[in-house]
């Protein structure tokens, strides 16, 4: 009885997951294509060298939002190391705590976020101090 409702769950997530997929391949199309004008457009104003070895310029992807560390490392107890933190941030977040690379980012950001943290409460005490 509760099979027929999970292959109609899992068919209806297929269906969306390849819609996904359909319309990133359309925007891939897309920018392909623009690129080709440019290609095109750089040739006809004397660009010497191939385009293709120009590099491409890369967006970073932010995994906090503004301030979003922040509040999740005051819930946090803070005890342990940066990199446990981090894996206690990731796993509340829904990160993929099994990626070395997006670990160490993580928990890069954690170090920076708790020394600014310190840096702040050392500027609030030293001017409380300096009023009182």
């Amino acid at each position: 009885m509760g099979q027929p409702l999970v292959i109609y769950a899992l068919v209806a997530k297929r269906a969306e997951l390849s819609g996904q997929v359909l319309d990133l391949e359309r925007q891939k199309a897309d920018l392909e294509d623009q690129l080709s004008h440019i290609d095109h457009a750089l040739a006809i104003f004397g660009y010497a060298k191939p385009p293709r070895d120009i590099k491409p310029k890369v967006t970073a992807v932010r995994l906090f939002k503004r301030n979003e560390l922040a509040r999740l490392l005051r819930r946090d107890s803070g005890e342990g190391t940066n990199r446990e933190i981090a894996l206690r941030i990731m796993i509340a977040k829904g990160l993929d705590a099994a990626d070395g690379a997006l670990v160490a980012k993580v928990t890069e950001s954690v170090k920076g976020a708790k020394n600014w943290r310190r840096q702040r409460q050392i500027t609030a005490a030293a001017s409380s101090s300096l009023r009182g």
